[in-house]
Order: C-alpha cells, then sequence, then structure tokens
C-alpha cells in the first residue's frame, strides 16, 4: 500500500477541529462520582463525518491536541488519519474513485469543519456523555458494603 499524506493545510483544519471539540468538553466531579460529556462526532448532514479518535474527558494543552486519530467519512468514502503526522494509516475508498477527488473532497470537508464549527444550520454536534464514581467514591462504597455484610 502507498503511504498518504495530507497536506499541512489539512492536517492546522484537523487541529482546529480537535481542539475546538476538546475545548466543548465538560466535566464535573464532587468527589465521590463525576460526569463527562465529550463532543465525539460532527457531521455535515450525510455528505461527511469527522470522529475524534481520542477520548479525553478533561481539557488538554494545546499542544497535546494532536494524538490517536481521526477517522473521517465522506459519502462511501472512509479515512482513517494519524493526527500527528497527517498519513492516512487505514482506508476505504470505491475502486473507480481517484485519490485526487478524495484528496480534493477531504480538503473541501475539513476547511468546512472548521469554518463552520459553531453553525448548527451546517455542521451538527454531536456528544457523548458518562458518569461513574472517582476513587474515593468506589471506596465510600466498599466501606457501605462492608458494614451491611457484618
Amino acid at each position: 500500500m502507498k503511504t498518504r499524506t495530507i497536506t499541512q493545510p489539512m492536517l492546522n483544519n484537523i487541529k482546529t477541529v480537535l481542539t475546538r471539540m476538546n475545548e466543548k468538553t465538560k466535566y464535573a466531579d464532587d468527589g465521590y462520582s463525576f460526569a463527562a460529556e465529550i463532543l465525539k462526532r460532527l457531521t455535515i448532514g450525510d455528505k461527511a463525518e469527522f470522529i475524534d479518535g481520542r477520548c479525553f474527558i478533561n481539557k488538554v494543552a494545546p499542544d497535546k491536541q494532536m494524538q490517536k486519530h481521526t477517522l473521517f467519512t465522506m459519502g462511501k468514502t472512509q479515512l482513517v488519519i494519524n493526527n500527528k503526522s497527517g498519513e492516512i494509516v487505514d482506508y476505504y475508498k470505491p475502486f473507480y474513485k481517484p485519490w485526487k477527488k478524495v484528496m480534493k473532497n477531504l480538503e473541501k470537508y475539513l476547511q468546512i469543519f472548521s469554518d463552520n464549527f459553531d453553525n448548527p444550520q451546517i455542521v451538527t454536534q454531536h456528544r457523548l456523555s458518562f458518569s461513574g464514581f472517582t476513587k474515593a467514591g468506589l471506596q465510600k462504597i466498599q466501606e457501605i458494603k462492608d458494614k451491611i455484610n457484618l
């Protein structure tokens, strides 16, 4: 498989989008339990989808943003892009769709995601919420359980 790499402006757009997605992360902790809400996926109708392959439940410094992979879908074409190097590490594309067209569409959609990030009429944001117990919360539950089992 030939190594394919996106251009620096495309990588800059990915960094911009990932940084803004991470800024939308919400994390609350009362000492015993936590709740997190992360912005995991962006879509432009059924035309393009941008999925953050990272899973940060806290906000991260700008210099730590470019980790893991971004999953990008345009129609039937799917790309897995290394956030650090810009290398396309895996892909599926229709056989007759030339790479030149794929890269042109990728550039176009990355620019749209970057420019219209906060415009809900163009870009839809999809969040993932979850909650659980902190270490202190688990210890408290175990203490209560131990008292009940006496």
